[in-house]
């Protein structure tokens, strides 16, 4: 067994949920982080985060979303196979372009399409 497997395999009291957890805490500080290094000469690091926490609470909506779609994916993957997880993933480019011309009125050329439609084909075959 490589090194990897090993540790994996001797420590399966993590779940897939907790994995994800600590993910979106290291997302979190390392932004928290980019934001504090970019900040100009003497400007403080919390009245920033406030701000930025108090403007962006629309997107909560979408963050649990995001959450519950990557959640979701595990338990997708333990049910149907890799290959047709890929599938029904590249599947989602197609239907975010539908659902966006059908639900906002968008209309897109041919040549659009017809490039959604290739980017999703190469990332199949290359998958």
């Amino acid at each position: 067994k490589t090194p990897t497997q090993y540790t994996i395999h001797h420590h399966q009291n993590l779940s897939q949920y907790e994995v994800l957890l600590v993910g979106e805490v290291i997302k979190i500080i390392y932004s928290a982080h980019k934001i504090r290094t970019d900040l100009p000469q003497g400007e403080k690091a919390g009245p920033k985060l406030r701000y930025l926490l108090r403007r962006s609470s629309k997107m909560t909506v979408l963050a649990l979303i995001y959450g519950a779609m990557n959640i979701l994916s595990f338990v997708a993957l333990r049910n149907i196979s890799a290959g047709m997880f890929t599938i029904f993933a590249q599947l989602k480019i197609l239907t975010t372009a539908t659902c966006s011309s059908v639900m906002l009125r968008r209309s897109y050329s041919m040549t659009k399409w017809r490039a959604l439609i290739g980017l999703m084909m190469g990332v199949l075959l290359f998958s």
